[in-house]
């Protein structure tokens, strides 16, 4: 994920060798893609994110067209077609030319080709940019399909919500530069493992110095007078020391919440992004 112009769609050109890299190597699946080309693109679905369509075409035209650009025989082309198209729901759409075609109905098309091959690894670039909700959930619905039949889906997106609904794995792209990538839940833990929120009657600045002395505080926020947020860095739960502090340097305290943080505010703290009102 990341920003317009962050390096998304050149990075997934790198990855289908549509683009030769100015230095480093590129491995899918194990495979040097400089070297084995042409073995890595046997396994590579890929949609861009404009699929381009002969208006005139049927979907089920397209179908046969790739499957046989791709190697099938016509048989197979046209019984592999079927299937696939009814798998992203466009069985009873299979005979109607694609320039009625919404934009939608295009992605879930664009999906059925690039499965033609019985990809290992499918690419896709913005697969729900432009999309109503209905769409984002049907498309969401068609790539956990994929994943559960054992196929890795790679994706771009500048859609965080979308990202943390569907990945199980993020990347975070700023400037061209890959500056973070890890599990989803433990990238989520990139600034911080979580935020404390604690209130006290009598927060004194002394009292806040205490706690950002602690080795596992990453930084602290007051909110409100009364009211501090802790962003902490730990694998075990630290409230119960930070509370120990607290009531120690004679504070009272009458809330303390423990909060994950969002992928959203990793992507910003990450980036160094901040929202302009």
């Amino acid at each position: 994920m990341g920003q317009n112009g962050a390096g998304k769609t050149t990075t997934i050109k790198l990855l289908a060798g549509l683009s030769t890299p100015t230095k480093g190597k590129i491995f899918v699946n194990s495979m040097d893609l400089s070297s084995e080309s042409r073995k890595v693109k046997k396994i590579l679905g890929l949609v861009p994110q404009d699929s381009s369509f002969y208006d005139e075409r049927t979907a089920l035209s397209h179908m046969v067209y790739y499957g046989r650009l791709k190697g099938l025989s016509k048989k197979e082309s046209m019984e592999q077609s079927r299937v696939l198209l009814d798998q992203v729901g466009l069985g009873n759409e299979m005979f109607k030319k694609v320039g009625y075609f919404s934009h939608g109905m295009k992605t879930r098309l664009g999906i059925a080709q690039a499965l033609l091959n019985n990809p290992k690894v499918l690419i896709l670039d913005e697969p729900t940019n432009g999309l109503d909700p209905v769409g984002i959930r049907q498309i969401r619905q068609i790539l956990r399909e994929c994943n559960n039949k054992g196929i890795t889906v790679f994706l771009s997106s500048h859609n965080l919500l979308e990202i943390q609904e569907i990945c199980t794995h993020v990347g975070i792209l700023d400037k061209g530069k890959l500056i973070a990538e890890s599990a989803i839940e433990k990238i989520r833990h990139f600034e911080s493992n979580g935020v404390i929120t604690v209130g006290v009657y009598n927060l004194s600045s002394d009292m806040i110095s205490l706690i950002e002395s602690l080795e596992f505080v990453v930084k602290t926020e007051l909110k409100a007078e009364h009211t501090l947020d802790i962003y902490v860095n730990s694998e075990i739960d630290v409230k119960p020391e930070i509370n120990r502090l607290i009531v120690e340097s004679g504070g009272k305290v009458f809330k303390l919440i423990e909060n994950s943080l969002s992928l959203e505010d990793v992507f910003f703290d990450a980036t160094g992004t901040k929202f302009k009102g």
